[in-house]
């Protein structure tokens, strides 16, 4: 993994991490702590809201074929 792509994924965790303690009114302090779960928490509903995009899209595509 180059250097770059830890940057990139360094800045993403803490990006996440504040706007979350924003969102939620959590001081950076415990959102700090809390990030490990933050991240994997984004991270599945990342997943998931590509797994069912693909889902969808192949849902329509049967459709027109038949």
């Amino acid at each position: 993994m180059g250097a770059r792509a830890i940057a990139i994924s360094l800045a993403a965790c803490l990006g996440l991490t504040a706007i979350t303690a924003w969102l939620l009114d959590w001081s950076l302090e415990k959102a700090i702590i809390l990030a490990p779960i933050i991240v994997v928490v984004a991270g599945a509903a990342a997943f998931l809201f590509v797994l069912w995009g693909k889902v969808v899209r192949e849902s329509i595509r049967g459709r027109r074929r038949s």
